[in-house]
Order: C-alpha cells, then structure tokens, then sequence
C-alpha cells in the first residue's frame, strides 16, 4: 500500500499556499481534490479522441471505448455488471430522473420511505412524486442523541408495504453510517424497492451493491477524486422495466436507456481514471482486489485520523461535535459548533490560516434543523487520502485559538 506522502504527491492542490502556509484541505465531503492522472485521463480525451458516440470513424469508435472501459471500472469500483452501470450530470439529477420513471408506474396510495439522515438529493426527487403522482412520503427520524437512524420507526413505516425505501449509506453532515444492507432486507421483506444515496459513503467504504442487495444506487465522481459526474447502478432488470423519459430513437437497451442526451465524455474517462488511481494504491490479482485491499487500508489510516480529530474537539471547552462516537461505524467526517462564535466565523479563522473546512447545511437541511441550528449551521471537517495527522493538529490548534478568543472575549470585563 502506497505511503500517505506517495498518495499526497499526485495531488497539485496539496502544493498551494495561502497566507504562506500550505493548505490543509478538509472541505473533501464536498468535493475531493484530484490527481494528476484524472486530469491527464480528460485532457488527454479532449485533445486526441473527442468526439460523439457510435459513429463509424476512428475518433468516435476511440470515444466508444473509453466510455466502455470507465463503465467497466465503474462497475467494479461498486460491485456490479458493466450492463448496470449509467452515468449522468451528478447524483441529484440522476435521482431527479430514476424517479419520474419509477413515478410514472405509481399513484395516489402508494407510499415511499425517506430518512431525516439524508441530504435533500434522496429527499426532493420523491417529494416531487407526492405533488405530481399524489404519492405519500414518510420519513423515518434521526435519534438527536446518537445521530444515528430511528430503526423502530423505520421498521413502523416499512410494515405500510410501500413502493420504495431511499435511504443513504452515510450522513454527509455527521459521517454516520447507516447499515443499508440491514435496511435493504427489510425493505425487500416488505415487497418494496430500495434506492441507495452512497455519494458520502462511496469514498471511504468500498461498495458491494450485490452484499446490500440495493434495486438502485447513486454515487458522485468528485467525492471520490474524479470529476464532476455522477453515476447510478440499477439491477439490469430493474433498469430494463423503468418507464424512464427519453427520445424516440435514443437507445432501449441498459444502462444506455437511462443515460439522456449527449454524456459527459471527459468526464467520463475522468470517472474511469479516478477508479484506476484508487485501484493503484494497493496490489491484488485484479482491479477489485486492489480497491478492496487500498479501502482496507485507507479505512484504518482514516479511522485513526478521525480519533485524533474527535479526541481533540472533544478536549476543547465551548466545542459541541455531532454524531455518533468513533467507536460507531461513521466516516472521517465530524461535525461540530464552538459556543458563542457562528460556524462561518470559524471558518474564516480557520481559512486564515490556510486550512479549508465547509459551513452551512450541507443540504443535509432536515438534519440541522431538528439540531436547532438552521439559521447558523454546522462546521464540518472530514478527512481524505491525503490528510496527515499534522494537518488535524493543525486544525485543532485553530479552533482552539478561536475558542480561547471566545472565552477571553466573554470574561474580559465591558
């Protein structure tokens, strides 16, 4: 397994500086930076192969094959056949598209499962469907005090037989991860379909749709060190029956039927080689194999970086941190509020001395509005490939120095 420096030395991002120091970027959950050979996958598509697709010339043939070869890796990058695989803008649109096909067989009486775990990108395609199909939505509550799903009240709102259960595989608010395979048998024990949101998970936990027994899931390139594409598994029968809308004459065939208008080719090939790079950083007798042993691996540094971070935050006076424990299954990613200081407040300190976290709600509204915090939002800093225990003392030092800031502020007489 490649070292934390080698790993660190194909990203360019990691040589910026701001303020003279480097930048420690902790803003991953949102978007990860990218390694050289991702870039050097869609320039070199741009320059020497672009074209559209199932043509009879070189370029186009060239153009047919990449997009093959990246479904490929896609494919076992989640577990899945090649047959399974499409590709679109991101997760939201492609979750935006599946259920207006899936919709279109359903109507008033039918029922569809939500969670308050979930960014709104699992929660507004199905709301969709209650004003257009007059479908009823339930959603299953988050537990305030462990950050962690409502299993009761989940198993409650399956014992109602509905159409479909969208849940996610991890909170990309808190980091919580929710066992979905768990979910997806009682789902199915309902006669319901399950759709997955696997874009916060994807990048720390390797996929096996076929283990979570999922109909659908939908995960994002650039959380994973590619692109901005997303891309969505369907079981091969269930992609072949959804009434998905489409053009007359685009094809009828899986995974093709659910890919709308000319794709995002360089995105594409940089989806492929984001795959490929993650595949590279550990050996095995195929490419599964290795992204198995490199997530293996990259799971332990993560999980060490994460209880250096909880432990830290947990040290300091006026810092509240949100979710599970590291002891729960949860990804690298921790959210937390410092008393008396707003979130962007934090940030801007943070940024100051050049370590990058995100505010806000993270479209993960439900979940901070029931936390109280809707107006200020929550900080969130997760970990990557690339982050190094420096880098976390580096930010715990940060928001220790706004802490202490806060304090002095408060007892300081007026």
């Amino acid at each position: 397994m490649r070292s934390t420096e080698e790993i660190r030395s194909h990203f360019p991002a990691l040589a910026r500086r701001h303020r003279d120091r480097p930048v420690a970027y902790f803003d991953g959950p949102g978007g990860t930076q990218v390694p050289d050979a991702v870039v050097q996958a869609m320039t070199d598509y741009l320059l020497h192969h672009n074209a559209n697709t199932h043509w009879r010339y070189p370029s186009s043939r060239e153009t047919d094959a990449i997009i093959e070869a990246a479904r490929v890796s896609l494919a076992d990058f989640l577990g899945a056949d090649r047959s399974e695989i499409a590709f679109g803008a991101n997760m939201t649109t492609l979750t935006f598209h599946l259920a207006r096909g899936l919709g279109r067989a359903w109507g008033p009486g039918d029922e569809i499962v939500v969670t308050e775990l979930d960014h709104h990108a699992n929660i507004a395609p199905w709301r969709a469907l209650e004003r257009d199909r007059g479908i009823k939505i339930r959603s299953v509550p988050l537990a305030l005090e462990s950050g962690a799903l409502d299993w009761a009240a989940l198993e409650e709102a399956l014992s109602r037989k509905p159409k479909l259960l969208a849940i996610g595989a991890a909170s990309n608010a808190l980091g919580t991860i929710t066992d979905v395979s768990k979910a997806a048998a009682m789902a199915r024990a309902a006669g319901a379909l399950t759709f997955v949101d696997a874009v916060h998970y994807a990048p720390h936990r390797l996929v096996d749709v076929r283990a979570i027994g999922c109909d659908f899931l939908a995960c994002s390139a650039y959380k994973f060190y590619g692109p901005h594409i997303g891309v969505l598994f369907g079981r091969a029968e269930r992609l072949a029956e959804v009434a998905i809308p489409k053009l007359e004459p685009a094809p009828e065939t899986a995974p093709e039927r659910m890919e709308t208008g000319t794709q995002n080719h360089e995105g594409i090939a940089g989806a492929g080689a984001a795959v490929e790079f993650l595949a590279s950083l550990a050996g095995g007798s195929n490419r599964r194999a290795r992204l198995r042993a490199a997530f293996d691996e990259l799971h332990r540094r993560g999980q060490a970086l994460l209880e250096r971070l909880l432990s830290g935050l947990g040290s300091l006076d006026g810092v509240r941190v949100y979710g599970v424990p590291a002891s729960a299954p949860r990804t690298p990613t921790v959210a937390f509020t410092v008393a008396g200081v707003t979130p962007d407040a934090v940030a801007d300190a943070l940024a100051d001395e050049a370590v990058f976290v995100s505010t806000g709600d993270f479209y993960a509204t439900t979940v901070v509005r029931r936390y109280g915090l809707e107006e200020s939002g929550l900080i969130r800093a997760g970990c990557a490939t690339y982050t190094t225990d420096e880098e976390v003392d580096r930010l715990l030092d940060g928001v220790a120095r706004v802490a202490r800031r806060r304090r002095a502020a408060v007892s300081s007489p007026a």
